[in-house]
């Protein structure tokens, strides 16, 4: 995913990748005979990781909501290059048919992640009940889409604090009418 990171989807190669991991790349094509094959693992990976450091957390209620939510933004090195990956292999599945299942599964896992949110907040008493939890948990993905992508374009790594403040107040506010 550094190679994405730093090439974007030209330098995505067997090649490139053996290069970056300093392996041969006939090594490398025996796990990843195609181009396909390695964008495909690129998006599962993403999807590896994220489900790994949301299965560590420790946290209970609202703390685990905002930990759950904070996996998938570019807090740090590692979700930053993960979310830059997803977002050039999923512009690229609206072209590639052959990726599109690959990308509308890690989608697909994002939507999940908002659902059960807001499960979390209405289990801690701070959803009100009067409120529509599908539609609320589109908006609660857009706003993380925004969010996320607003931190891409901020620069290497972007100041927290916004992000936060802003994700902290929507999930504040589903409490209330």
């Amino acid at each position: 995913m550094r190679v994405l990171e730093r090439e974007g989807l030209s330098g995505l190669s067997v090649r490139g990748v053996a290069a970056e991991a300093g392996i041969a790349a006939a090594s490398l094509r025996r796990a990843f005979a195609t181009q396909h094959a390695l964008r495909e693992f690129c998006l599962q990976l993403i999807e590896d990781r994220v489900t790994a450091r949301i299965a560590a957390l420790e946290l209970t209620g609202r703390a685990l909501v905002d930990g759950l939510l904070l996996q998938l933004l570019p807090l740090d090195k590692e979700r930053r290059l993960e979310l830059v990956a997803q977002v050039q292999l999923g512009v690229l599945s609206l072209t590639d048919s052959a990726l599109r299942p690959a990308a509308i599964r890690l989608s697909e896992g994002v939507d999940r992640v908002c659902h059960v949110a807001l499960q979390l907040l209405a289990e801690a008493g701070q959803f009100n009940p009067g409120r529509d939890p599908d539609y609320e948990a589109q908006r609660l993905r857009a706003l993380l889409d925004g969010i996320a992508m607003h931190g891409l374009w901020s620069g290497e790594l972007p100041e927290a604090g916004p992000m936060l403040r802003v994700l902290s107040r929507h999930l504040d506010e589903l409490a209330g009418p």
